[in-house]
């Protein structure tokens, strides 16, 4: 995996010959480290809990895989202390 990724990793040859950015991401794998931003309304983020949470007083349990589920705690930590209610 690693030589895939090195290899894959080398589409900066590509920015440099001018090809544009969201071509040349076509090439990377999926694992390969990625950022992004993203806004919501306060509704948003309790949606995703619900969906990628489980917890065994839910009236509809979710079964979420284990790495979803760790990014929703994530997000559950971050959210718990600004809650206003």
């Amino acid at each position: 995996m690693g030589q895939a990724y090195a290899a894959a990793y080398n589409t900066q040859l590509l920015l440099h010959d001018g090809v544009a950015r969201e071509i040349a991401s076509l090439v990377l794998p999926v694992g390969l480290f990625s950022s992004m931003y993203a806004t919501c309304n306060a509704h948003s983020p309790t949606h995703f809990l619900g969906l990628r949470t489980s917890h065994p007083d839910a009236a509809a349990p979710a079964f979420p895989q284990r790495e979803i589920e760790m990014v929703g705690e994530q997000t559950e930590a971050y959210w718990a202390p600004r809650r206003t209610t």
